[in-house]
């Protein structure tokens, strides 16, 4: 009877092992053939975005990359939260992949007080596409067009100069400006860029801290004044344009960063595939010209290199954010 009792529970053990050995080799086999189908490519802000022109020379070149077509999807609302948690909810096979930024991936955890997904724990972090400044723009008819002007006039007429934001890391940068010089303004919020550019080339606004890409067309096409750019020293892809460092305002690091990210528990080989892609992509002539229009810096990491520069982020902004006192709710 033992001996028998035994013998069966020794044949299902053995039945349990099989079926999921079977299932081990089907998951590896499946993971060893990932693209199969179209790769969708979630972008969490509305087209022309910054984040949309990006995400659209990056699934171009990953088709040609990965053999598979790649698609972009743009998923808009709530600062990026509303694109993020889709993926965050999605298959984790490799197959919808977010397009984040800074904002929905590090800042939100700080500007919302409830969030429909955690940046950090629902997200394999995939791939860092590059990092790169923000542009102090202004209206034609803003009363200065260079940052000492615009401070001084700003002190003089405390709560008369306007700035819009589209934006969460533009809001940030407001206050920060705020702190760095005591200049009182007023912040107009804006739902997308294409309201806010709008309004600044019609007047209605005079200044706002913005992405290139939208920007840099408008202030070539002579629509816009290009003021300052956010950094240290002038950048490469527009250096006629100050830097604020140049007037002494670069006590706060706060660049715009953009890079792929997939729902928790996708397999590392195919987070490693889809890294070396984007790695090669960013490589490429076509997104090389990208870059330099959009002002991206590309700064290629592995996926376990860039999910602690993500960490560091959140803590960055979670300074910042206490720093400034912004708060989206």
């Amino acid at each position: 009877m033992t001996t028998n009792r035994f013998a069966m529970t020794f044949k299902r053990w053995a039945a349990l092992a099989a079926v999921g050995a079977g299932l081990v080799l089907t998951g590896a086999s499946a993971s060893a053939a990932f693209p199969e189908k179209l790769i969708t490519i979630v972008v969490p802000f509305g087209a022309g975005s910054g984040t949309d022109m990006i995400a659209r020379g990056v699934a171009k070149g990953l088709t040609d990359k990965l053999g598979q077509p790649v698609a972009v999807e743009n998923k808009t609302g709530a600062g990026g939260g509303i694109g993020a948690a889709y993926v965050a909810r999605g298959a984790a096979d490799g197959y919808t992949l977010l397009m984040g930024t800074n904002g929905p991936m590090a800042a939100n955890v700080s500007l919302y007080s409830k969030l429909q997904y955690d940046p950090d724990a629902d997200f394999e972090a995939v791939a860092l596409m590059g990092k790169l400044p923000m542009i102090l723009i202004g209206s034609k008819q803003a009363p200065a067009k260079d940052m000492k002007a615009l401070i001084a006039y700003a002190k003089a007429h405390p709560g008369q100069v306007n700035f819009g934001a589209s934006n969460t890391t533009a809001r940030v940068w407001v206050e920060l400006l705020k702190k760095m010089t005591g200049i009182e303004v007023e912040t107009v919020l804006y739902k997308d860029v294409g309201g806010l550019l709008t309004d600044l080339i019609s007047g209605r606004v005079s200044y706002a801290f913005e992405n290139v890409g939208p920007s840099l067309n408008q202030i070539n096409a002579g629509k816009l004044e290009g003021v300052a750019v956010t950094a240290g020293k002038r950048a490469s892809f527009a250096p006629e344009i100050p830097a604020i460092g140049e007037y002494g305002l670069n006590k706060y690091e706060l660049v715009v960063w953009y890079a792929l990210f997939a729902p928790k528990g996708t397999p590392r080989d195919v987070v490693a595939r889809v890294n070396a892609a984007a790695n090669e992509v960013m490589r490429t002539p076509e997104m090389q010209t990208l870059a330099r229009q959009v002002g991206l810096e590309p700064s290629p990491m592995t996926p376990q290199d860039f999910k602690k520069y993500q960490r560091d982020e959140i803590g960055n902004w979670r300074n910042l954010v206490n720093l400034t006192g912004v708060k989206i709710d």
